[in-house]
């Protein structure tokens, strides 16, 4: 079985980016109703972290990983769990603190940014786990399943789609 982890990991990173726009340009153009979706987004986005999360947590009890990058995932899921902690305080501090028809505070917006940057730098760090570790990729020996077997998805997929065989000429 593929990791999971990436499909879920993307939805909860674009909504609290969503949440940082919207609710930095609301407090700048007094809009309150772009400030009530941003609310919506960074509740949102604690869901689908949460979701992320326990996916990363299934994967990483999948995956025969080399001891270094054991290690080096080990210290991934503790940003992880952190940043979800984080974004779920945040999103309480939004829905309780506001009733939500008012603006962000300076805190509230500070606070944002800042999970947004660390979101970002966790984000960098998973792609260098996979791309330079290796982590949950099969050709490097280190994944779930083996290189062919983690070509098979993909292969009837593109089958399907163009009715012919990945290795067939076009």
């Amino acid at each position: 079985m593929s990791p999971i982890h990436p499909a879920f990991v993307h939805l909860p990173i674009g909504l609290t980016i969503g949440a940082t726009a919207a609710e930095t340009i609301a407090a700048a153009a007094g809009s309150t109703s772009l400030s009530d979706g941003g609310a919506w987004m960074i509740g949102m986005a604690a869901i689908g972290a949460t979701a992320a999360v326990g996916a990363g947590e299934w994967d990483m009890r999948r995956d025969a990983l080399r001891e270094e990058t054991h290690h080096l995932v080990h210290l991934h899921r503790k940003f992880g769990l952190s940043i979800l902690a984080l974004l779920w305080v945040l999103a309480i501090w939004r829905w309780l603190g506001w009733g939500g028809a008012s603006l962000p505070s300076p805190a509230y917006l500070v606070a944002i940014w800042l999970i947004t940057a660390l979101i970002g730098l966790q984000g960098w760090f998973g792609g260098e786990l996979v791309y330079a570790h290796g982590a949950g990729v099969a050709p490097t020996d280190q994944g779930q399943t083996d290189a062919e077997a983690a070509k098979r998805p993909s292969r009837r997929l593109y089958a399907a789609v163009t009715r012919k065989g990945a290795g067939e000429p076009s």
